[in-house]
């Protein structure tokens, strides 16, 4: 997917918006984001997706409602996307959603996850028995100013806040936390994934560097149960890699996705191996 501004920018810049313009989209900005939506072609493990952008005039009081979970008000366009469902399909889903989100907020835009969504809302967009739909984003011109119910959801959660590194990555296994010395060049790119939005900002990714190598194996933690049971936590995993690979290639460091549990002993409780990055 092509960008026009350095990656570790936009993903500084970019922040949840729920209070939405009721102007439209630019339509030179709206062919932009489909043409981005276009580009999405396979998961990096492999499982095929594809996404557009739906707009859904806002109607108050409208017998079938987007949701109800994140307060949005004036939400109108969506990116809607349906992926090949496998064992890592949710992680593959985030991964490119997120793509979507990055080029939508380098075009001065804003975004909101939506993993709680009511997908009779969303008819029009067929899924196929073997696809799946996990989560939705709300995507438009932001209001000049966030209304109070917002700025107090923001609070609630933390919207800013991120945990520390040393508890999130790792060297050679679990209870050695990793220094920003010690991950050399990849220290950028995991503090990227460090900012990576989450639901409910949960952070439920963990971070293992093998020792000598350049290979980061990432594990789910399980912060909240029903974040884990409708898969929001598996789709966060996947939204922290594309953080880590799009810094990475942008400072040079090229590498792949694949599934390679190093099996290590001490893994915390409700801690589980998803997926790793080697680097080469």
């Amino acid at each position: 997917m092509h960008f026009d501004r350095p990656v570790t920018e936009t993903i500084r810049a970019r922040r949840s918006v729920r209070t939405y313009s009721a102007e439209d989209i630019e339509p030179g900005k709206l062919q932009l984001l489909q043409q981005a939506c276009d580009s999405v072609g396979k998961a990096p493990l492999g499982e095929d997706a594809r996404f557009t952008v739906l707009d859904r005039p806002f109607e108050r009081g409208a017998p079938v409602k987007v949701s109800d979970y994140g307060l949005q008000k004036n939400p109108r366009y969506f990116f809607a996307g349906a992926i090949r469902a496998s064992d890592t399909a949710l992680e593959g889903y985030g991964y490119l959603l997120e793509h979507l989100v990055l080029r939508a907020t380098e075009l001065g835009l804003g975004t909101c996850w939506m993993g709680y969504f009511n997908r009779e809302a969303f008819a029009e967009f067929e899924v196929a028995e073997d696809e799946l739909f996990p989560a939705t984003c709300v995507v438009g011109v932001p209001a000049e100013r966030p209304r109070l119910g917002e700025r107090m959801i923001r609070s609630a959660i933390k919207a800013d806040a991120r945990r520390d590194w040393k508890e999130l990555f790792f060297r050679g296994a679990f209870g050695s936390p990793l220094t920003k010395a010690e991950a050399g060049d990849y220290a950028e790119p995991l503090e990227m994934l460090r900012l990576a939005p989450s639901s409910g900002n949960t952070q439920p990714w963990r971070v293992v560097k093998e020792e000598g190598a350049k290979v980061f194996h990432l594990y789910l933690k399980k912060v909240k149960q029903s974040y884990y049971d409708l898969g929001m936590h598996h789709i966060d995993v996947g939204i922290a890699m594309s953080h880590l690979e799009l810094t990475a290639r942008e400072k040079g460091l090229d590498g792949q996705w694949g599934v390679a549990d190093p099996g290590l002993r001490s893994v915390p409780n409700d801690t589980e191996y998803r997926v790793s990055w080697v680097g080469k």
